[in-house]
């Protein structure tokens, strides 16, 4: 069940009907707020302000029906349920018609009343799950680096690169999986891209991922990376290998 308290608007122009509803609500602990309005348009001021989670509405009313008080709160496109509440039984064909999907035939019992707010209580869950997971979903592309080639991009993980290899303006990004992407930016751009992650140059022309790193050789200024079950010895400068040595003891 969700833990954010809930708010509700009863609306409808029987006294006795919003003061039963009012009384029924007080068993719901998820619902904090309880308003209420005898009219359509005292309603609408009242949802504007208080912006419910639940409108408890009548459609048989004086002035505006509730059918208009729908058309006008779906054009606020808040995340608002709207639960139908009539003795006409032909509503809920109303209802459906609208995209209400909740609907309570009066006279109001608790059964009926606890169904339409466990299903608003699901669909409100299931609401914050699919946000929470388009989230993370963005999450794990941001963590992914795009990396542009002459027709087309590629995302890439920088945890899945190996070293990267300078060819002219372009460099050949190396793979844990053995796969080589080409980018049409050059070594000095891709360090760039991987500043925020554990990438080192060794060289004018190559870029390693210290993740990758095993050994680091100061006779012939060489490095082994481990390239998913390969090894893969690289030759650099002689101040970067020593520079990588100390990185090597210090890591």
């Amino acid at each position: 069940m969700t833990n954010k308290k809930l708010t509700a608007l009863i609306v409808d122009d029987e006294k006795e009907a919003r003061d039963l509803l009012r009384y029924m609500l007080k068993e719901h602990k998820e619902i904090a707020i309880v308003d209420e309005a005898d009219n359509t348009e005292s309603a609408l001021f009242k949802f504007l302000e208080l912006r419910p989670d639940i409108v408890f509405l009548d459609l048989i009313m004086p002035g505006k029906n509730g059918m208009e008080f729908i058309s006008l709160v779906k054009k606020q496109k808040l995340n608002t349920n709207i639960v139908i509440v009539s003795a006409y039984r032909d509503m809920a064909i109303e209802a459906i018609r609208n995209e209400v999907y909740d609907f309570i035939l009066k006279p109001i019992g608790p059964r009926k009343l606890n169904k339409a707010i466990e299903a608003i209580i699901k669909r409100k869950e299931e609401h914050v799950s699919t946000e929470l997971n388009a989230i993370f979903d963005q999450y794990k592309q941001e963590t992914k680096l795009r990396i542009s080639s002459n027709n087309s991009h590629t995302l890439i993980d920088p945890k899945e690169i190996v070293y990267c290899e300078a060819q002219g303006s372009y460099t050949h990004i190396h793979m844990d999986n053995g796969e080589i992407e080409l980018s049409s930016n050059n070594i000095g751009r891709i360090s760039e891209i991987l500043s925020e992650y554990r990438f080192f140059r060794i060289g004018r022309s190559i870029l390693i991922n210290l993740d990758k790193l095993w050994r680091a050789n100061r006779s012939d200024y060489s490095c082994i990376l481990i390239a998913g079950k390969k090894e893969v010895k690289l030759y650099g400068s002689k101040k970067q290998i020593r520079e990588l040595c100390k990185i090597e003891i210090n890591k």
